[in-house]
């Protein structure tokens, strides 16, 4: 099998628990509460990792209140 080597600067597709968390500015713990709630996607299973694939991330990040409609992270 050939090894293809990719460049430095290809964009992510998926990211670990602690860089999803930093894509959206929170902490790990913080994260973790809105995937249990449902706000943000469940991890998909690579062996024994979970990966958060970056697209759904920002699915779920668009579709999170603005401030105008009222703020309710503190109910997730």
């Amino acid at each position: 099998m050939s090894s293809i080597a990719i460049p430095s600067n290809a964009p992510a597709i998926c990211v670990s628990k602690s860089g999803a968390a930093a894509m959206l500015n929170l902490s790990p713990g913080k994260f973790s509460e809105l995937v249990e709630a449902g706000a943000m996607p469940k991890p998909r299973c690579v062996g024994s990792r979970r990966l958060w694939l970056v697209n759904e991330l920002y699915t779920c990040a668009a579709a999170l209140p603005s401030q105008d409609e009222g703020d309710t992270w503190g109910d997730l």
